[in-house]
């Protein structure tokens, strides 16, 4: 399973200035001096254009955000303090003031249009299932994908290096403990790949004979999205309550993606 650099286009400074052309205004690269041996001057966005780039993420200044964390911090006290000595009525103004924050975080708005001047490909190669999570993520994002209907070279197989144990605590998931299971594990494809190859070899069309592959198969695409659909994409698929092996994949693509817009994808994804 393997998330691969392909191409790029734009940088933190392509979202800068898509943003700044709504005010008929441009930037341009800060130098810092030069690095290393090769005697490159390093390229930096100046500190307002990286306050800029904060906003369009969060949909709002970095002053607003500030007050936000203070008003979470001193709200917390005030439960400690509640819960200590059983204040009803502070407790409701808590519970009033929780919901208007969450209300106001709710209804910022979102400048994702900035970060669509961006394009990256990358090649994905993963087991079928983990490509059905992946590939979800529609908006903003293109694919094309290996077919088996022109392809009938022999297929690899993801066999995971721990089966894990069903999670009690919700409906879908694993938990950290492992099973032990009574059969080998290329058991899990060697069968159904010795009936695709026979029903290839008798004249079976492709596009039929691989009904029988297990979604342990692996595909490959090509994916090209912008920044902002990567970011939404990395957020879902490596948050912890996503499958371990689509989170593994989301950490690789985000790898590649983060040195070639630190600023901007630091923002999208904190």
């Amino acid at each position: 399973m393997k998330a691969t650099y392909i191409d790029h286009m734009g940088t933190d400074l392509s979202v800068v200035n898509a943003a700044k052309v709504s005010f008929g205004k441009r930037s341009e690269w800060e130098y810092c001096g030069s690095t290393g041996h090769s005697g490159v001057d390093k390229k930096v966005l100046s500190k307002q254009d990286q306050g800029l780039i904060q906003f369009l993420a969060r949909g709002c200044t970095s002053g607003d955000w500030n007050k936000i964390l203070i008003d979470v911090y001193s709200h917390c006290e005030n439960v400690c303090d509640f819960e200590k000595h059983g204040d009803d009525a502070s407790a409701d103004t808590e519970e009033v003031f929780l919901v208007d924050l969450l209300n106001h975080i709710r209804k910022m708005p979102s400048h994702w249009s900035p970060f669509a001047h961006t394009a990256i490909t990358l090649h994905l190669k993963m087991p079928i299932f983990v490509a059905r999570q992946i590939m979800k993520h529609t908006t903003g994002i293109e694919y094309n994908e290996v077919s088996r209907r022109y392809v009938d070279s022999e297929p690899e197989f993801y066999v995971p290096d721990v089966w894990r144990k069903k999670a009690d605590d919700v409906k879908q998931g694993s938990s950290d403990e492992a099973v032990v299971v009574w059969y080998e594990d290329r058991l899990l494809y060697e069968r159904p790949l010795a009936v695709y190859k026979r029903m290839l070899e008798t004249g079976v069309a492709p596009e039929q004979a691989r009904m029988v592959l297990p979604q342990s198969m692996y595909t490959e695409v090509i994916a090209t999205g912008n920044l902002y659909a990567w970011a939404n994409m990395y957020i879902q698929r490596s948050d912890s309550h996503a499958q371990k092996e689509t989170q593994d994949l989301a950490k690789q693509i985000g790898d590649i993606i983060q040195p070639l817009y630190p600023v901007s994808w630091a923002a999208l994804v904190a």
